[in-house]
């Protein structure tokens, strides 16, 4: 699984990188984003709006103490980007960001997962459209290769997803690279990210990896707050291993729209 990079972390590596002049740092901004509504038996798509829905519905109906769960998912965002023009070497990082406007939870923590999708769509494309993207990274999901996405638990505002491979791969394939995020949680929750047309929306930050002398250790060994921070994304994560919430992932009614 590809692990998530803190914005504390980004931070530290651009302020190494500017400290040492190894290298710029490239900033591609969305330039299509969307979210769907994936409900029982039907999906909309909801574009030009200055936020992006990343939430799921969680309902346990009670028949005699017969528990079920019915599972929705009110808004799952796309995000493309342009990569045309873009050389990308195996030493560089690359890191998608998200900012966070508002995040609602109960109890229970939120996963946010992040899967390459194609990016055969644009924000004027229907619901047909959207679940031939999806397709390929649904069918990877109910495999349960968690290879194949990345997660983010750590509960900050910035939400970044490492995806250097993905990346990678999809400049060696063409010109658009495009996202899919989905949130998982025990009980309803939701996250409204940014979109682009708000002026903060999803973008991509791409570096070199900076070299590891003797100043970039003690710049990274004085900052006191990163290892408490590393530790918080740890506790959280066994926290939803322990629900066996990312064992596997639970999207049945969602795969009833696919098919």
């Amino acid at each position: 699984m590809h692990r998530p990079i803190r914005g504390m972390m980004l931070l530290l590596l651009a302020a190494v990188l500017a400290g040492q002049g190894q290298g710029e740092l490239t900033v591609i901004p969305a330039s299509e984003d969307v979210y769907l509504s994936m409900g029982e038996e039907s999906v909309s798509v909801f574009n030009q709006s200055d936020s992006l829905l990343c939430a799921i519905n969680v309902t346990e109906n009670d028949v005699i103490e017969n528990l079920t769960r019915e599972i929705s998912y009110p808004g799952v965002p796309a995000v493309q980007f342009n990569i045309s023009g873009q050389n990308f070497s195996r030493d560089d990082m690359a890191v998608l960001l998200l900012k966070a406007e508002s995040i609602r939870q109960g109890s229970d923590p939120i996963m946010v997962a992040l899967l390459t999708i194609g990016s055969d769509w644009d924000e004027s494309s229907d619901y047909t459209t959207f679940l031939v993207n999806i397709l390929p990274a649904w069918n990877t999901v109910k495999n349960n290769d968690a290879s194949a996405y990345s997660s983010n638990t750590d509960g900050d505002d910035v939400f970044a997803f490492d995806v250097s491979k993905k990346l990678q791969d999809a400049g060696a394939q063409g010109d658009r690279i495009s996202f899919l995020l989905e949130a998982f949680s025990n009980s309803s929750a939701e996250i409204s990210f940014f979109s682009r047309e708000s002026g903060s929306g999803p973008c991509l930050v791409v570096m070199p990896y900076p070299r590891t002398d003797g100043n970039a250790t003690a710049d990274i060994a004085n900052t006191e707050e990163l290892p408490e921070k590393m530790g918080s994304t740890a506790n959280l994560s066994s926290t939803l291993q322990s629900s066996n919430m990312t064992s596997k992932l639970q999207l049945s009614n969602m795969d009833s729209i696919l098919q």
